[in-house]
């Protein structure tokens, strides 16, 4: 069962991270201004790097915006408060996938490729934010007994482990991921298969763990996007529109060929 005091461990764990994310959201902004010139510019090298550092508050506004509507508009017992207000990171959550999605949509590309780059993209985003919202529960179980994870049978929970810090280190790898993608790198489409695999596998595995738990449904929610992103990543139509490969019959080249030549 979930232990008792089951508030006292979150509430911790996310005063800690909050103050991570917000030296992350700090970093990426004060880079993006430096390289702003850059992006006006359409430098190769700074739309990837524009793409990634404006994943950042993407990603961390949507693990707080969440947790402050579980902890401080609800709470445990089902109740709302009236006075909880707008979520103090949701500004920058909306400043980032502003930004992020108008550095998407600005490429010029044919419309099949920005289908393909909105939903690979996008994809990697919120996974990669649900993926952080389950590292937090992770941990917070884990962290609430003080055993170690392998050697005392009775308390043994290596799922936890996975679901918890190997999940924190996993959405670095979404971010990295992007940055890949967005340079049209195929090491940035292993990363993101790499990346959606390992946290299928941790979220699922943790969900068998604690199923028939309050907190059980979200990894098993957390464990269907992982494995979407996968599938996404997997269907041609979107890797070699990413990666900016087309088919023979697409380029233009190959339709001036195909034309009847005129006497």
């Amino acid at each position: 069962a979930d232990p008792d005091g089951v508030w006292d461990t979150p509430v911790k764990i996310l005063s800690a991270t909050f103050h991570v994310w917000m030296a992350l959201y700090v970093f990426s902004g004060a880079l993006l201004v430096l390289i702003a010139k850059d992006i006006y510019a359409d430098k190769k090298w700074a739309r990837p790097l524009a793409l990634a550092l404006m994943s950042i508050p993407s990603i961390g506004g949507m693990t707080f915006v969440i947790p402050h509507m579980v902890l401080v508009l609800g709470g445990p017992n089902g109740t709302t408060n009236p006075d909880a207000g707008m979520p103090p990171a949701m500004p920058i959550m909306l400043v980032g996938l502003a930004g992020y999605f108008i550095t998407l949509l600005a490429e010029k590309a044919d419309w099949k490729t920005k289908v393909a780059q909105i939903v690979t993209f996008t994809a990697l985003g919120v996974v990669g934010g649900m993926v952080f919202m389950n590292a937090q529960h992770g941990v917070r179980h884990f962290l609430h007994n003080p055993s170690l994870p392998f050697f005392e049978t009775e308390y043994s929970n290596p799922e936890l482990f996975l679901g918890g810090y190997v999940m924190y280190a996993a959405v670095a790898l979404f971010i990295v991921a992007i940055y890949l993608l967005a340079a049209r790198k195929e090491s940035g489409w292993y990363a993101g298969m790499m990346v959606g695999i390992v946290t299928f596998v941790a979220a699922f595995l943790t969900f068998v763990d604690r199923m028939g738990q309050p907190s059980g449904q979200e990894w098993l929610r957390g464990a269907m996007l992982s494995l979407g992103l996968t599938v996404i990543l997997a269907i041609p139509f979107f890797k070699n529109r990413v990666l900016g490969r087309t088919t023979e019959a697409e380029t233009p080249q190959s339709k001036t060929a195909l034309k009847p030549k005129t006497a």
